[in-house]
């Protein structure tokens, strides 16, 4: 279980909160691996959170790179490398879904990225933006 703390947060109120529910639905999937034996409903929820990712991916990291570019965040490249990185992360899953069928060893490994990523990423990469947002954002380019 991941246990949201400050050292999370990045400043940024709509970075944080979508971090935060990114969080909430991993949680919620290693409860569900707690379970030898899933029913029907929680495999339906494995299912739609592998398309959440998808969503979360393109709508998040989009956001995010845009205001780690607007304050000038010295990790915005490694950003935009780390997310391409996830987003290739889930195609992949997606493939050997699609090869192996969906089951719970898959799924154990997704959780497992998701936490890793969790603490890599959010905690080493995206909380660098927390130093540079207590400046205004520059202006934009004219």
């Amino acid at each position: 279980m991941i246990l949201w703390t400050k050292h999370f947060e990045t400043g940024f109120a709509q970075l944080d909160q979508q971090h935060r529910l990114l969080i909430d639905n991993i949680n919620l999937l290693e409860e569900q691996l707690d379970h030898s034996n899933p029913s029907k409903e929680e495999l339906a929820f494995a299912i739609h959170l592998v398309e959440y990712l998808e969503a979360y991916a393109n709508i998040h990291f989009n956001g995010e790179e845009k205001c780690m570019e607007s304050y000038r965040c010295p990790a915005h490249e490694k950003n935009q490398q780390e997310h391409e990185r996830f987003r290739g992360f889930i195609r992949e899953y997606k493939r050997h879904c699609e090869v192996e069928g969906f089951n719970l060893g898959l799924l154990r490994k997704l959780h497992q990225a998701m936490r890793e990523w969790i603490e890599d990423h959010i905690l080493k990469v995206d909380t660098s933006l927390r130093t540079c947002i207590t400046l205004p954002p520059p202006p934009p380019p004219a």
